[in-house]
C-alpha cells in the first residue's frame, strides 16, 4: 500500500523559469453557483482579493446576501465584502477569473450562459465529475462551447467544512496554459491550501471524477460490517480502484503519475474512508435503502440517459452519474473495469446490494 500514499512528487510541478514574460495579477474573482467548496474557496480568496458570488435563482441570491450563510456550509458566515448577485453580467463584470462551481451535471448550463459574453476571462472549474450524456470532462465541454478559452481545473483531497476552518489541504491545479498556471499558483498562495500545478488537465479531471465513483463501492462494503477483514478488504479495493483509475487514464491520454498524487490516490483514500464524504454516505445508504430509492426503470439502449432508478438525491453526489459515465467509457475503450462494473450494476441494474458486497469483496483479493 506504500504506493497509495498521496505525494506531491506524483505531480508535475511547472517551473517558474519555463514561463517567459510578465504575469498579470488576478484580483477580481467571480464564483458561479458556489456550493460548499465554492464558498470555501471564495471565503479564502476574499482575504486578499475582490470576490463575487453569483446564484442564478434570485430568491436564493437575496436570502444568502441577507443572512450571509448558505445551508451547504452551515455555521460559516460569508464575509460582508463578498458581493452576491443573481445577474450574471454584474457578477462577471471586469473579472480577472471566473470560477465555475456548478456540479458537473450543471456545468454545461453555466457555460451556455457565459457563451453570450465576449472577451471572457480565463475559467477555473472545481467539479469532480464527468458529463453523463456526452462522457466529456469539463475541459472538453469548454472547448466545445467556448473554443480556445483558457481553462484550468482544481482538484484534490479535503472537505470544505474542515478547510474553511483552517485544516491544511493539498490541492492540484491543471491547465495546458503554463502562463495561466503561474497566475493561479500565485493566486492560491493562501492558507490552509498547498497547491501544486500540472499540465495533465485530463488526468486531474478524471482522477476527481473516478474517486467519487469508486468511493461508493468501497463504502458499500464497509456498510456490511461483517467479518474481521473489512479493513483489509477496503485496502484491496483502494488498490484495485487505483489500477482502474490508471487504466482509464491511459486510454484517455492522462499521465500515470497524476493518479499517484493528491488528485488521485490521495483523494480516493480520503473519500472512500471518511464519513464526511457524500459519496461515502451514499454508498453506505445503498445497503439498507436501495429498494426505497429505486423506481421502475427501463434503461435506454443509447445515450443520453435521462433517468436512473435511485432518484432521491437531496445533495450533490457526483459519483452517482460518474459510475454510469465510466461504465460507458469502459465499453467504448474495451477496458476490464470489474470494480466500476459492480458499482454500476447495483445502482443502474438493480443488483441486490448484498450481492454487490460479496462480489466486491471477492475482487479485493
Amino acid at each position: 500500500m506504500a504506493q497509495l500514499v498521496a505525494r506531491l512528487d506524483g505531480i508535475e510541478e511547472v517551473a517558474s523559469s519555463s514561463l517567459a514574460g510578465s504575469t498579470k495579477i488576478m484580483k477580481k474573482i467571480a464564483i458561479l453557483e458556489p456550493g460548499a467548496w465554492g464558498l470555501t474557496l471564495g471565503i479564502l480568496l476574499s482575504k486578499k482579493n475582490q470576490v463575487r458570488f453569483r446564484y442564478e435563482n434570485p430568491a436564493i441570491s437575496l436570502k444568502i446576501a441577507k443572512f450571509r450563510e448558505n445551508d451547504r456550509l452551515p455555521g460559516i458566515k460569508i464575509p460582508r465584502d463578498i458581493f452576491i448577485f443573481s445577474e450574471l453580467r454584474e457578477a462577471i463584470k471586469r473579472a480577472d477569473l471566473i470560477i465555475i462551481a456548478s456540479p458537473s451535471f450543471n456545468f454545461r448550463k453555466t457555460l451556455l450562459a457565459l457563451k453570450s459574453f465576449e472577451n471572457l476571462p480565463p475559467l477555473l472549474g472545481i467539479a469532480k465529475g464527468i458529463e453523463k450524456e456526452t462522457l466529456k470532462v469539463p475541459s472538453q465541454i469548454v472547448e466545445e462551447l467556448l473554443g480556445n478559452t483558457s481553462y484550468a481545473h482544481l482538484s484534490g483531497p479535503g472537505f470544505a467544512r474542515q478547510i474553511v476552518r483552517g485544516k491544511p489541504a493539498k490541492e492540484v491545479i491543471a491547465s495546458r496554459n503554463k502562463k495561466f498556471l503561474k497566475q493561479l499558483k500565485e493566486l492560491f498562495k493562501i492558507k490552509p491550501l498547498r497547491v501544486s500545478t500540472t499540465t495533465d488537465l485530463i488526468g486531474v479531471q478524471l482522477a476527481g471524477a473516478l474517486k467519487n465513483a469508486l468511493a461508493i463501492g468501497i463504502s458499500l462494503v464497509e456498510a456490511d460490517r461483517q467479518g474481521l477483514e473489512v479493513k483489509k478488504i477496503k485496502k484491496g479495493l483502494v488498490q484495485l480502484g487505483l489500477k482502474e483509475m490508471i487504466k482509464i487514464g491511459k486510454a484517455m491520454g492522462a499521465k500515470r503519475k497524476t493518479f499517484l498524487g493528491p488528485a488521485g490516490s490521495g483523494d480516493l483514500i480520503l473519500t472512500s474512508t471518511n464519513p464526511l464524504s457524500r459519496n461515502f454516505q451514499f454508498g453506505q445508504a445503498l445497503l439498507s435503502d436501495a429498494k426505497k430509492l429505486r423506481k421502475n426503470y427501463n434503461p435506454p439502449t443509447t445515450l443520453p440517459l435521462k433517468r436512473a432508478p435511485i432518484i432521491e438525491r437531496k445533495v450533490t453526489i457526483e459519483g452517482f452519474d460518474n459510475v454510469f459515465a465510466f461504465h460507458e467509457l469502459g465499453k467504448i475503450h474495451k477496458l476490464d473495469l470489474p470494480m466500476i462494473n459492480e458499482i454500476y450494476k447495483v445502482i443502474y441494474k438493480k443488483t441486490a446490494p448484498e450481492k454487490a458486497v460479496e462480489n466486491l469483496k471477492n475482487l479485493a483479493f
